[in-house]
């Protein structure tokens, strides 16, 4: 009879763990979430002023291109910091994902289900399980991570050389 306790107040107290676990997930992300967003709204805003200063220096026939740099380099900084705050988000999901389902997991590169460390292929979609190598190459104007061959920056649209 003990152990029909046991085992009834474990799974109670697995599923209040699962539970603040995915709570806490959610404020998280959603806190990030809105920082990113703030930081694209900045991005855009700088965006449009570095139009209109543009459009202002040709008509006054003085372009200045150390000026106008350094108005670049302060958005590249702010895709950036998306970039770290989207690493953030990955971490705090996976960090969820262990308290719910253990320690020792991984996720599938195709579907993202967490799967035990040692698995070869997906429970959920039977992919097989790759240990994914991190991106090296990056953008020179924003660091987004770009893979081998590409000509343009996804996330900035800079020029890949």
């Amino acid at each position: 009879m003990a152990d029909f306790f046991e085992k009834i107040t474990g799974g109670i107290d697995k599923g209040i763990k699962a539970v603040s676990s995915k709570g806490k997930e959610f404020l998280e992300t959603t806190k990030l979430k809105g920082e990113i967003k703030d930081v694209q709204n900045t991005i855009d805003n700088k965006f449009r002023a570095l139009g209109k200063k543009v459009f202002e220096m040709v008509n006054r026939g003085e372009l200045s291109e150390g000026e106008l740099r350094a108005d670049c380099i302060e958005i590249t900084s702010l895709f950036k910091k998306i970039i770290e705050l989207e690493e953030t988000i990955k971490r705090v999901e996976l960090e969820a994902l262990k308290m719910r389902h253990g320690a020792d997991i991984i996720l599938c590169n195709k579907c993202k289900a967490p799967n035990k460390s040692d698995a070869k292929f997906c429970m959920n979609c039977g992919s097989a399980i790759i240990e994914e190598k991190l991106e090296s190459k990056t953008c020179p104007s924003c660091g987004a991570p770009i893979k081998e061959g590409v000509k343009f920056c996804m996330r900035c649209g800079g020029k890949i050389e």
